[in-house]
């Protein structure tokens, strides 16, 4: 009984997060930019630790480590929710989960495929 208890609700929280990530964009990096440059309310954050981010970025990227969630929240709170969120991380696991929460939040957010590590992989400009 207990088994099929914990395999129901593990189901609901699997279907529940395929739900909410469906709802975020997720783009191709050369998509991404273009976007980007196409959106006058565009912010590139960044959510990878800030030893990362010093070791290179996304030109105009902001860094907002979801890592750290009392940072990740004190910063989640003095965004624009008029702006549109471009996300990125390292290969794309934290920023799904970063724009999950933005979109729970009410910010319009857009999640770059592959992250920093598919971005550099097609030859996109960074910031060293």
């Amino acid at each position: 009984m207990k088994k099929l208890l914990f395999s129901i609700l593990a189901a609901l929280g699997f279907f529940a997060n395929a739900q909410s990530q469906s709802e975020v964009e997720v783009l191709e990096p050369q998509a991404f930019i273009e976007r980007v440059k196409a959106d006058t309310s565009a912010i590139i954050l960044d959510v990878r630790q800030p030893e990362e981010f010093a070791e290179g970025h996304l030109a105009q990227a902001i860094n907002l480590d979801w890592l750290n969630q009392t940072v990740f929240i004190n910063g989640l709170a003095k965004l624009n929710k008029q702006k549109t969120y471009y996300v990125y991380c390292r290969s794309g696991r934290r920023s799904q989960a970063a724009a999950g929460k933005l979109k729970a939040e009410g910010f319009q957010v857009i999640d770059l495929k592959g992250g920093y590590l598919h971005w550099v992989e097609v030859g996109m400009p960074v910031v060293k």
